[in-house]
Protein backbone atom coordinates (compact mmCIF):
# COMPACT_ATOMS: atom_id res chain seq x y z
CA UNK A 1 0.00 0.00 0.00
CA UNK A 2 1.37 3.32 -0.86
CA UNK A 3 1.00 5.56 1.94
CA UNK A 4 1.34 8.64 0.27
CA UNK A 5 -1.47 7.74 -2.28
CA UNK A 6 -3.59 6.60 0.63
CA UNK A 7 -3.67 9.46 2.68
CA UNK A 8 -4.31 11.89 -0.59
CA UNK A 9 -6.99 9.95 -1.31
CA UNK A 10 -8.43 10.14 2.29
CA UNK A 11 -7.83 13.99 2.43
CA UNK A 12 -9.74 14.55 -1.48
CA UNK A 13 -12.70 12.03 -0.07
CA UNK A 14 -12.79 14.28 3.42
CA UNK A 15 -12.59 17.37 1.30
CA UNK A 16 -15.72 16.21 -0.73
CA UNK A 17 -17.49 15.37 2.39
CA UNK A 18 -16.73 18.88 3.82
CA UNK A 19 -17.33 20.97 0.60
CA UNK A 20 -20.56 19.03 -0.10
CA UNK A 21 -21.75 19.61 3.62
CA UNK A 22 -21.89 16.83 5.14
CA UNK A 23 -19.51 17.27 7.59
CA UNK A 24 -18.45 20.69 9.15
CA UNK A 25 -14.73 20.19 9.96
CA UNK A 26 -12.68 16.78 9.04
CA UNK A 27 -9.77 15.28 10.29
CA UNK A 28 -6.99 14.03 7.94
CA UNK A 29 -5.19 10.43 8.76
CA UNK A 30 -2.61 10.70 10.83
CA UNK A 31 0.92 11.86 9.68
CA UNK A 32 4.49 11.85 10.96
CA UNK A 33 6.54 14.64 10.62
CA UNK A 34 8.25 13.11 7.75
CA UNK A 35 5.01 12.47 5.94
CA UNK A 36 4.16 16.04 6.22
CA UNK A 37 7.26 17.45 4.77
CA UNK A 38 6.84 14.64 2.15
CA UNK A 39 3.60 15.58 1.21
CA UNK A 40 1.83 18.03 2.71
CA UNK A 41 2.28 20.71 0.61
CA UNK A 42 0.07 18.53 -1.79
CA UNK A 43 -2.13 17.60 0.83
CA UNK A 44 -2.99 21.33 1.46
CA UNK A 45 -3.50 22.33 -2.36
CA UNK A 46 -6.39 19.63 -2.46
CA UNK A 47 -7.72 21.19 -0.02
CA UNK A 48 -7.75 24.27 -1.16
CA UNK A 49 -8.99 23.39 -4.63
CA UNK A 50 -12.27 22.27 -3.20
CA UNK A 51 -12.66 25.77 -2.02
CA UNK A 52 -12.09 24.91 1.84
CA UNK A 53 -9.63 26.46 4.57
CA UNK A 54 -7.10 23.71 6.70
CA UNK A 55 -4.67 24.10 9.39
CA UNK A 56 -1.69 21.91 10.07
CA UNK A 57 -2.23 20.14 13.87
CA UNK A 58 1.11 19.40 15.29
CA UNK A 59 -0.36 17.96 18.60
CA UNK A 60 2.59 19.56 20.29
CA UNK A 61 0.70 18.03 23.43
CA UNK A 62 1.72 14.34 22.90
CA UNK A 63 4.87 13.21 24.11
CA UNK A 64 7.47 13.37 21.62
CA UNK A 65 7.67 9.46 20.68
CA UNK A 66 3.81 9.35 20.36
CA UNK A 67 3.34 12.38 18.07
CA UNK A 68 1.88 12.25 15.02
CA UNK A 69 0.30 15.64 12.90
CA UNK A 70 -2.78 16.29 10.52
CA UNK A 71 -4.39 18.72 8.36
CA UNK A 72 -7.82 20.06 9.41
CA UNK A 73 -10.16 20.56 6.83
CA UNK A 74 -13.00 22.94 7.23
CA UNK A 75 -15.10 25.08 4.82
CA UNK A 76 -15.02 28.19 7.19
CA UNK A 77 -12.30 29.70 9.85
CA UNK A 78 -15.05 30.28 12.05
CA UNK A 79 -14.79 26.14 12.15
CA UNK A 80 -11.26 26.22 12.81
CA UNK A 81 -11.29 28.76 15.19
CA UNK A 82 -13.89 26.89 17.26
CA UNK A 83 -11.64 23.93 17.00
CA UNK A 84 -8.62 25.67 18.55
CA UNK A 85 -10.51 27.07 21.58
CA UNK A 86 -11.28 23.45 22.67
CA UNK A 87 -7.70 22.35 21.92
CA UNK A 88 -6.80 25.86 24.07
CA UNK A 89 -9.27 24.44 26.86
CA UNK A 90 -7.26 21.09 27.21
CA UNK A 91 -9.12 19.03 24.34
CA UNK A 92 -7.57 16.58 22.01
CA UNK A 93 -9.06 14.81 19.77
CA UNK A 94 -5.94 12.49 20.09
CA UNK A 95 -7.49 11.43 23.42
CA UNK A 96 -11.09 11.78 22.59
CA UNK A 97 -13.35 12.91 19.60
CA UNK A 98 -16.99 13.41 22.32
CA UNK A 99 -15.57 16.85 22.47
CA UNK A 100 -15.49 17.08 18.88
CA UNK A 101 -18.07 15.34 17.93
CA UNK A 102 -20.07 18.57 17.02
CA UNK A 103 -17.95 20.08 14.82
CA UNK A 104 -16.88 17.01 13.13
CA UNK A 105 -21.01 16.68 12.45
CA UNK A 106 -20.67 13.25 14.53
CA UNK A 107 -24.47 12.62 15.33
CA UNK A 108 -24.44 9.28 17.69
CA UNK A 109 -28.06 8.33 17.13
CA UNK A 110 -27.05 7.73 13.71
CA UNK A 111 -23.63 6.50 13.78
CA UNK A 112 -22.43 3.14 12.89
CA UNK A 113 -19.05 2.10 14.49
CA UNK A 114 -17.17 -0.48 12.71
CA UNK A 115 -14.16 -0.32 15.04
CA UNK A 116 -12.29 -0.39 11.55
CA UNK A 117 -9.23 1.70 11.41
CA UNK A 118 -7.93 1.25 8.11
CA UNK A 119 -4.76 3.38 8.08
CA UNK A 120 -2.84 1.69 11.52
CA UNK A 121 -4.15 -1.59 9.41
CA UNK A 122 -2.35 -0.31 6.53
CA UNK A 123 0.13 1.67 8.17
CA UNK A 124 1.26 -0.40 12.03
CA UNK A 125 4.50 1.66 12.15
CA UNK A 126 3.02 4.51 12.78
CA UNK A 127 1.51 3.30 16.14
Amino acid sequence: MDKRSFALGMITAFSECVAGGCKRLALSPPLTREDYAAFGAEAERLIERHGLVWYHERNLDLPEEERFEWLLIAAREETVRRYLALRAAGESPARSLAPFSELLSYDPAQGVSTRCDAWREYFPEDR
